[in-house]
């Protein structure tokens, strides 16, 4: 797809980010919640995995309000993240050091989105697509809101017991 406009790079990037929430639904949080041992990162993934489910619904709204086709586009970023986790899952051993891991991973992940919701906002704004940029704001809290959340985890208990684990072996 050429772009030519603003409107172009909004609905590029929108379905950019469509496919990579549809993925992280049906494969990427899914995977990391199995992999995960700390129960507050079980927890917080299994809470994002719901609000990613809201995310793609959102983003249908989004494309129906911006009379876009809601449809996919592949996104080597986001596949290249994915592809992290499942290095991580496979190269650690230690479930401690593992959930560290996926933290970093999941961090990864939200600030990629995080830069992707930030820029369709403003694009949303520019375009005069208000009630699109009320909903990708959302979205975009609740992305921040993920990723302080994973960091909080990180630092109170996860990375601990990961230390934990070095001193022990």
């Amino acid at each position: 797809m050429q772009i030519n406009n603003l409107r172009d790079l909004f609905e590029k990037e929108l379905r950019y980010i469509y496919d990579c929430e549809q993925k992280l639904v049906k494969k990427g949080l899914p995977t990391m919640i199995e992999n995960s041992t700390s129960p507050e990162l079980r927890s917080a993934l299994e809470q994002h995995l719901q609000e990613t489910g809201r995310h793609v619904e959102r983003l249908e709204r989004v494309f129906s309000s911006a009379g876009a086709d809601a449809k996919t586009e592949g996104n080597d970023v986001f596949d290249e993240l994915a592809d992290a986790v499942k290095d991580t899952v496979g190269k650690i051993d230690s479930p401690s050091l593992r959930d560290a891991a996926l933290i970093m991973d999941g961090n990864k992940v939200e600030h990629y989105e995080m830069a992707v919701y930030g820029s369709l906002v403003s694009f949303a704004q520019q375009l005069g697509l208000q009630d699109a940029a009320q909903v990708l704001q959302q979205t975009l809290d609740e992305e921040k809101a993920a990723d302080a959340k994973l960091t909080q985890i990180a630092e109170t208990a996860v990375n601990r017991r990961a230390t934990q684990d070095l001193r022990a072996a």
